[in-house]
């Protein structure tokens, strides 16, 4: 049934959204979790060096329900979310999760959906080795708990949906006009442009922000390589590839 479900989900979607605007796009996605599932509004966001920004939300309610623009998680929570090994790996996939308790993945779910409720989160694409990526949170704000099945649905349409939204917000970026602020600010004092930073650039600072967190640990449970997720071994060639010195943080 639910294989039936994602090769309907697939086709109706790779057809439709070449012709269709985003909101249509979410639209059709609201439409179809609904009928399985409690839905007030599902968002779609990217997190990127502890920053959740939200791409898209639908349906645009006008009221204070809605989770923020964008917000930073505390450096400390990030931390905690980060050694939280009881979670650890689960960020891969769809999961239910509660926006009541002390735990760290349930303040950062509190802090996207002030108003509380359960969220299901369902991840979309990884870039950077998993530091930078964007997902989707299905929301109720009112009492409720999704089950295992409801997950599991979420679980099997999430790469088809992944691939559609891909393209489509690629699309969509490529349409937009260049907005002001777009290029890097201009210092009048010396009459040329700030350069942005380089892709090794971004991933050497977030790399130093996690040794730092373990206090320049690299190796074992806790350390530098596992809250990355890459192989100790890796992870010092990375760091002598970016001239990271551990000692030097």
């Amino acid at each position: 049934m639910i294989s039936d479900k994602s090769v309907y989900l697939r086709e109706l979607l790779y057809v439709s959204y070449r012709e269709m605007p985003l909101q249509g796009v979410l639209k059709t996605i609201f439409d179809f979790l609904s009928v399985h599932m409690p839905v007030s509004y599902f968002g779609i966001y990217n997190f990127f060096s502890g920053v959740i920004t939200r791409i898209a939300i639908y349906p645009q309610y006008e009221n204070q329900f809605l989770s923020p623009e964008t917000f930073q998680i505390p450096d400390e929570l990030l931390k905690a979310a980060y050694q939280d090994t009881d979670n650890y790996g689960t960020w891969k996939c769809c999961r239910s999760c509660q926006t009541k308790g002390e735990r760290p993945y349930a303040k950062i779910a509190k802090m996207l959906h002030p108003m509380g409720g359960t969220n299901i989160y369902m991840p979309l694409d990884f870039w950077i080795n998993c530091t930078q990526f964007r997902f989707i949170s299905v929301h109720c704000t009112s009492e409720c708990s999704y089950s295992q099945d409801q997950v599991d649905l979420c679980e099997e349409i999430r790469e088809p949906l992944s691939a559609a939204l891909r393209e489509i917000l690629d699309r969509e970026k490529e349409a937009r006009p260049r907005m002001h602020g777009a290029f890097p600010r201009r210092d009048e004092s010396q009459g040329q442009a700030q350069a942005f930073h380089s892709l090794d650039e971004h991933i050497a600072q977030y790399i130093r922000q996690v040794i730092q967190y373990t206090n320049g640990r690299i190796s074992g449970k806790n350390g530098a390589a596992s809250i990355l997720g890459l192989p100790s071994t890796t992870l010092w060639s990375k760091m002598r590839k970016l001239k990271i010195n551990s000692g030097r943080l």
